[in-house]
């Protein structure tokens, strides 16, 4: 059995069951952020895209249906890796998180937000004694949000609003962070257990447009920070033909807080306060011949928060995937490979506003997303 025979497969296996906001604004699951593929020897360059789907809908509390304002939105993840002499160092470029909503109906309609991020690593793994791998590196980081509110009720003025509504823009710009992991191989039987943390990353230097009835407003938040996470993988061959694996993924997810003095100031709180969460993966992958592997699974989120509403901008909590890809091998060194998951949303009580100027409780149950990831590996 080669050492790296379902390297590609186990690869599709984070990206088909990546869902929206697993916990958070999360667009991709474990797998922008996952460096583990520097594990594996060789040179490679692997380039893969994702599509989600959401489809969200709920019900106002004055009583009309909420129809779905999710866009489908698309990522693409690049990485590439050079063996030399037993170190490998690999570069990768991707989106760790997006969201693309506009509510239609009532009150809410124009309501909504986009948030969009890039992440760019420079990693490298060595063996250190038998069996033992470290891995880690540098990530380069940026974060941009627009969040549109047409509607504000504010607290003393329950029938406030303005026309022209209010507007949030935010660039954090560039600021690193790392990432370190450790690793145990037993390559006769495909054994695997690794672990990686990836640091939070502080944009200092972030800057923020506020604008309310047309007046544009600067200002220097504090810190926005690109959360922290956790991620723990396992895999170990079943037979010559087929192989387990497990992934679990803590993410921070809370620190991500969106706020701006404007909005503030005008009775409203924070715009946009994410959960942290976990999630995990199980799965198996079969080697069906020399050219085709594929692989089933199912993945599953969870926010670690409790108590308080969820945001209209983000109006689920936790999610259920199941997943399947394949990868092809259609030459020596060209491997192409997919996967398609099918997410169910956990139901949510999210607070909206009302007619009257103050919140109420929107109720969103029974929704789904879907997501479709395509990709290649070229091997040199």
């Amino acid at each position: 059995m080669k050492k790296n025979i379902f390297a590609a497969v186990l690869s599709i296996a984070s990206l088909s069951a990546g869902s929206i906001f697993a916990v958070g604004p999360d667009s991709s699951g474990s797998s922008t952020q996952d460096y583990s593929y520097i594990l594996d020897s060789g040179n490679s360059i692997s380039i893969s895209r994702f599509t989600n789907s959401p489809k969200v809908t709920g019900t106002h509390p004055e009583g009309y249906a909420i129809t779905n304002g999710y866009k489908s939105y698309s990522g693409t993840s690049i990485s590439a890796k050079w063996d030399y002499s037993g170190t490998v160092i690999g570069i990768s470029t991707g989106t760790p998180y997006i969201t693309d909503l506009t509510y239609k109906d009532g009150i809410l309609t124009n309501a909504g937000a986009k948030i969009s991020s890039n992440e760019t690593a420079i990693v490298a793994s060595r063996s250190v004694a038998s069996g033992f791998k470290v891995f880690g590196g540098i990530r380069l980081n940026q974060v941009k949000a627009t969040v549109n509110k047409p509607y504000l009720g504010g607290a003393g003025n329950p029938t406030f609003s303005v026309a022209g509504g209010y507007q949030y823009e935010l660039d954090t710009g560039t600021s690193t962070g790392f990432a370190l992991g450790a690793a145990y191989e037993v390559p006769q039987i495909m054994l695997r257990a690794s672990i990686q943390y990836n640091s939070e990353i502080k944009h200092s230097n972030a800057k923020v447009t506020e604008t309310l009835g047309g007046a544009a407003t600067a200002s220097s938040p504090d810190d926005i920070i690109s959360p922290s996470s956790m991620i723990i993988k396992l895999r170990s061959a079943l037979s010559p033909r087929m192989l387990a694996f497990a992934n679990w993924r803590s993410s921070q997810y809370k620190k991500l807080i969106l706020s701006g003095p404007v909005h503030t100031a005008a009775g409203q709180g924070v715009i946009y306060d994410p959960e942290s969460g976990t999630d995990y993966t199980l799965g198996v992958a079969l080697k069906v011949n020399d050219s085709l592997n594929v692989l089933v699974g199912t993945a599953k989120g969870q926010a670690t928060d409790t108590g308080a509403n969820e945001s209209a901008l983000a109006p689920f909590k936790g999610n259920t995937a199941n997943f399947i890809g394949a990868t092809f091998k259609i030459s020596d060194n060209v491997e192409i490979n997919g996967g398609y998951s099918l997410i169910t949303l956990g139901d949510a009580t999210a607070t909206v506003p009302l007619s009257t100027g103050v919140g109420g409780n929107g109720i969103f149950a029974d929704n789904k997303s879907s997501r479709v990831t395509i990709g290649t590996t070229i091997n040199f």
